[in-house]
Formats: C-alpha cells, structure tokens, sequence
C-alpha cells in the first residue's frame, strides 16, 4: 500500500468513528415516547423512594431532610433549592420530606431549564450549560480540598490537630471529578500541576453525552450499553470491559504491568493505604485503616492494615489527624467514592492519589520510585 492510499484510508477511517459517534449523539435527542422515559425512571436510583439516600432520616423526630441535605436528598428540597417554590433561588430554606424522590417536575421546570451555572464546594462557580448544570448541582460533593487546608491552618504538618476528624468530599460526585482543576475538588498540593477537565471526545464530554438522563446508565444502542464507547475502544464489549481501557499503557502503580487506568487507580489507592497505615503507625503512634462505611477511617487497634469486626464502629473512628494525614484521607476518599472516576477524569484522580503518597514519604518509606505520575 503505498503513501497516498494509506492516507486515504486513514481519513476514510477517521470520518466513519467521527459520523458514528454523530449519528449515535443525533439520535439520543430524538423525542422518546413518555412511556419509555417512564420505565427508565422508575428502574433509576432517582426514583427508588426505598434507597438510602432518601429514607436515611426516616428515624428522626421528626422525620426530615435536613437543611443542609434537603437540596440533593429530596426532590422537593431541589425545587426550594432552584427557587421553583416560589422561595429564594439557589438556596434551600427549609428541611426537605424524606422519600421526596427526583421525579420528573425537578428537572422539568422553568428554573431548571434556566439553570446553567453551579456552585462547587471549592466556591468556584462554572457555566457548564443546561443539563448538565442540574446533574452538577448535586453530583459535585459537599466539600473541597480547601476545607482540608482550612482545617489545617497552623498546625506543622506532622501536629495532631486538636478536635480535628476525618474531612471527605461525600459521595458521587461526578462532576468534580470531571472538571478537575477547574474546580478544585480534591486537595491539590501546592507547586504541583493537575489535569483540568476531561475533554474526552467529540460528543462524549458532557454529563448527559454519555449518560441517559432518565435512565443514568450510559447511553444504549441495540441494547448493548457499551456502545458509545466501543466507536473508540474496540476492546469494549460491555459494562466490564470499560476497566481495561488505558490509551497510554502506563504502570502507574508500580505492581509491573500497564493495566486499565480503574485498575491502576485501585493499584494506587492500595498503595496509599499502606502508607497511611505506616505513617499513622509510625509517626502517630496509633495505626489507622479505612473500610467502606462512616466514617470512613477507623483505629486499626489489633495493627493487620484492616479494619476487622468490632473495629468498624463509629465510637472507634480514627481522631488523631495531623494535616498530612488530612491532606492523604481527603484524596484517597476522592479515589474511593466516585466509583466512575477512572472514566470521569483518570488523570486527575492519579494525580492526587501519587501526590498523597508523595507527601508521606516525607515522613515514613514509600516505594516512590516505582510509582508514576501522569504529566
């Protein structure tokens, strides 16, 4: 094949991925029957008046959402929080009902179609446009990675701040991770560069590209999820398969093989546990470990690196945090609760994950030089 030819064949190939995706992107905005955004609503998490994230102050006297809560925990606390009520705009004034679901009327409303601007915890307020502006206002966390250096200010960074706990980001939040230094939602360490947002590609960039907005799995073709990313990804044969795709095929975690950036996130999470544990142990004096419910970080009190039976009680939280273990917890709860964050902005997840360990090795021995971190 000559020069030419092979040119031709290039841009033919080029053109056919570009007006794939197109046609994929034309026909996800062609108008639906009612009926079929209904079932996809009623089978999301925002209509499971069940789930936890709505019942979960059914107990109280009385049972209600909180203030602080309201806006993302209850549908009616959403439309307080637009101002449709009637009440002030981008504010919540009142708590919101338990098992107030998302349903249609609080994203289809004159507020909500006017919204294109979110408030991050970081206090960066971004146009995104409409859409996504309403996934961003409650997929964004609570807290940023100023509110770590807030709660540090003063202190040396091996001090055990007094009556400081364990600072996280929340839960889902999509959108910060996406956005990346835009908004500022992990901790950044000073004198580092960090990824911005996650431009993807054309017609995969924004929330609600890759994402059915009623359903919220990723857009479907011919009932195979995957598609939309497999125009690309030719290894993407389903769900599972989007843990496999790494473009750079680089060994970040330093475990000896070039995986899919989910599994090079996991490589360094673990990493940096087990330097959270040597420095708890080691500089603290009292071994810390983290498992997956509140809060979070836990005295590891028998020393394993894990957080075993009785351990994983709340009145066993870990309290001894000095502002490096803040800085550390903070980044490697933002690894752990997006689950999506390796397709979200793997960068810069990966970024703050190597620079936690970073600074710990300040204090304690990290195996650093084994470790890589993206440009």
């Amino acid at each position: 094949m000559n020069k030419t030819v092979f040119v031709v064949v290039l841009v033919a190939a080029a053109a056919l991925v570009a007006g794939w995706i197109y046609y994929l992107n034309a026909t996800a905005r062609e108008a639906e029957p009612v009926a079929r955004i209904s079932s996809k609503w009623w089978g999301s998490g925002h209509a499971d008046a069940a789930s936890e994230a709505f019942v979960h102050w059914d107990q109280d006297e009385p049972p209600q959402v909180p203030v602080g809560c309201a806006r993302c925990h209850s549908g009616q606390g959403f439309l307080d929080y637009l101002g449709q009520d009637g009440s002030a705009e981008m504010a919540v004034d009142e708590p919101g009902r338990t098992r107030s679901v998302v349903s249609c009327m609080a994203c289809h409303n004159e507020k909500a179609h006017a919204l294109e601007a979110v408030r991050f915890p970081s206090e960066v307020q971004l146009t995104v446009g409409r859409n996504d502006a309403l996934c961003a206002t409650c997929h964004s966390g609570t807290r940023a990675g100023k509110d770590v250096r807030t709660a540090a200010s003063g202190f040396g960074d091996d001090e055990v701040v007094p009556g400081a706990g364990f600072i996280g980001p929340h839960y889902a939040f999509a959108a910060a991770t996406w956005l990346g230094s835009e908004t500022h939602g992990g901790y950044e360490y000073p004198e580092r560069r960090y990824a911005g947002r996650f431009e993807h590609a054309e017609g995969v960039r924004t929330c609600t590209q890759c994402h059915d907005a009623h359903s919220l799995r990723m857009r479907e073709r011919y009932g195979k999820q995957a598609n939309l990313c497999a125009a690309c990804h030719s290894n993407v044969m389903g769900y599972p398969d989007y843990r496999d795709v790494s473009v750079e095929k680089v060994d970040y975690d330093g475990d000896g093989s070039a995986l899919g950036i989910y599994y090079e996130i996991r490589g360094l999470r673990e990493v940096l546990h087990d330097a959270i544990h040597a420095y708890t142990s080691q500089v603290i004096g009292q071994p810390a470990a983290w498992a997956d419910r509140f809060p979070y970080f836990f005295v590891d009190a028998d020393g394993d690196g894990a957080v075993d039976g009785e351990e994983a009680s709340f009145a066993n939280r870990y309290r001894a945090f000095t502002p490096r273990l803040l800085r550390a917890a903070f980044n490697y709860q933002f690894a752990a609760k997006d689950p999506g964050g390796y397709v979200h902005n793997g960068r810069y997840v990966l970024q703050l994950l190597y620079d936690a360990i970073e600074d710990l090795s300040q204090a304690v021995e990290v195996p650093l030089s084994l470790l890589s971190r993206p440009r």
